[in-house]
């Protein structure tokens, strides 16, 4: 019977551990996806952290469609890339309109 909950002890391990040690992941901020027009300029802003203790940037939609001279927004997207259960962390919002 160990052989079996070691087994167990090692898939949850995995399960409960997947993308602590690399992630980079790209989400949708919206839900109605059928009725998404994305627009034709494109703006990003983001924030980074490094150890959990410092913190830097502006990851706000303004800010993203400040960057892409954006004035009607259309849809967002959020950006994911964090290393090693996030020492370092980087979050993105990208921003469609036009």
């Amino acid at each position: 019977m160990k052989p079996v909950t070691a087994l167990v002890a090692v898939v949850v391990a995995a399960v409960m551990l997947t993308g602590c040690l690399y992630a980079h992941v790209t989400l949708p901020y919206g839900t109605e996806l059928n009725k998404t027009e994305l627009g034709h300029k494109q703006g990003e802003a983001s924030m980074q952290s490094v150890l959990w203790l410092f913190a830097w940037g502006d990851a706000g939609a303004a800010a993203a469609a400040k960057n892409g001279q954006i004035s009607t927004l259309m849809h967002m997207d959020r950006e994911l890339y964090v290393v090693l259960f996030g020492i370092y962390a980087r979050q993105t919002t990208i921003v469609y309109g036009d």
